[in-house]
């Protein structure tokens, strides 16, 4: 008898009657932690994450409560994502598919690259209960779509769910090796598919994996740092339940997603620049860069620190430039803004330059990895240049976030 042919990894995944998806709780879910006054507060989970199936991306559904009223504060733009500092995903064996500066960042991201929607490049709804995840319509009214304006009063609570991607779907994928060779697809040809890049198989190797961060004090030091400052009283705890979305184990390979050589993080940093007319910010992160931004902060603006605005004329150039200074975007704060308007449909926030290479702009496909990114691990000296008139304070810093395709071994 002739010998059967094993069916490639991935050919029967996203079939009707194979695949089965879920979207649950985790391990991780209904953890309360109080908040103190003046200090940061670790979140310090009993467990791990889930050892079991196939995960796209997790969920944070957090529930600031607040106990008492709150009085001598002032409400963040940013409130509330930036109740989170310092998050990350502890992933083990992997890069962490999430660690940024604070949930400001986190929830910039979801804003044009969210989990769900149409290409996954469309503004979407955060689920503040206090009215839902506005859109700025004025360039540079406000740091973050944000309805919060008032000190949070006893017994009423801010709601809003952030997600922790763990892979991303590309309509277009074109499969890479590390040095720009095209790759061939699962049917032996070289030309892009639909994939998701790259799942996260929870049961091998029995990994660890945990998010980590600090909630923010309720009297933060200024407006980066905490969804309220100066305040002098107030008590508050935040529920956090955290969910997982994507596909049940199969012991048929078929029938399961395949895995790339490249995984989806998004980052961001901290970079000091101080009272600059000409600064260059460097990319420091490596793989195939889907999209980078920048936002500035000033904490010595006003009481509480303020977002420099970039839209005031001050900013004359602002630019992405790789290689031998070639202008991979050669903008001012206008032209970029335009630019972000047609593909994702709403303002940059204030303090935010941001340029985008997955949306397609044919709008032929939602996201396409091809040459519209950049590679970093074959060009050296990506990074960005800003050029003002006016110099922002000597405390002025720099956030830079990217997201991107890293390069790994597949397991």
């Amino acid at each position: 008898m002739p010998q059967q042919q094993q069916v490639p990894v991935g050919t029967y995944f996203g079939l009707p009657g194979f695949t089965q998806p879920f979207e649950q709780y985790e391990n991780l879910n209904g953890i309360v932690t109080p908040l103190a006054l003046t200090a940061q507060t670790p979140w310090n989970p009993p467990g791990s994450f889930q050892k079991t199936d196939i995960v796209r991306w997790w969920e944070l559904e957090t529930i600031i409560n607040w106990t008492t009223t709150v009085t001598g504060s002032t409400v963040s733009p940013w409130a509330p994502y930036n109740i989170f500092q310092s998050l990350k995903l502890k992933l083990q064996g992997q890069y962490t598919p999430l660690e940024v500066e604070s949930g400001i960042d986190a929830a910039f991201f979801q804003m044009y690259r969210p989990m769900r929607g149409p290409g996954q490049s469309s503004i979407q709804c955060l689920n503040l209960s206090t009215g839902g995840f506005q859109e700025a319509t004025v360039a540079g009214t406000q740091p973050l779509p944000n309805p919060i304006t008032a000190n949070p009063a006893a017994a009423t609570s801010w709601v809003f769910n952030l997600e922790i991607p763990g892979s991303l779907y590309i309509d277009q994928y074109w499969d890479i090796a590390i040095d720009g060779t095209l790759l061939p697809n699962a049917a032996g040809q070289v030309a892009p598919m639909g994939a998701t890049v790259s799942p996260q198989y929870m049961g091998g190797g029995e990994r660890i994996v945990v998010p980590t961060f600090n909630y923010s004090a309720i009297a933060a030091s200024n407006a980066d740092q905490g969804p309220l400052t100066g305040s002098t009283a107030g008590a508050a705890s935040v529920t956090n339940n955290a969910r997982r979305v994507g596909y049940y184990a199969s012991a048929n390979p078929a029938e399961l997603p395949p895995v790339f050589n490249w995984q989806y993080r998004r980052s961001s940093k901290r970079y000091p620049v101080g009272a600059f007319t000409k600064v260059d910010i460097p990319v420091t992160e490596y793989g195939q860069l889907l999209s980078v931004w920048v936002r500035l902060f000033d904490p010595s603006s006003g009481a509480v620190g303020a977002p420099v605005d970039l839209t005031t004329g001050n900013f004359t150039s602002i630019q992405v430039l790789y290689g031998s200074n070639l202008p991979r975007f050669d903008d001012d704060p206008l032209t970029m803004q335009a630019r972000f308007i047609e593909m994702h449909g709403f303002v940059p926030p204030k303090g935010y330059a941001v340029w985008d290479m997955l949306a397609n702009t044919s709008s032929q496909y939602g996201l396409s990895n091809d040459f519209r990114v950049l590679n970093t691990l074959t060009n050296a000296n990506t990074h960005i240049h800003l050029q003002t008139s006016a110099a922002p304070s000597a405390a002025t810093y720099a956030v830079i976030g990217t997201e991107l395709l890293v390069p790994v071994a597949t397991q």
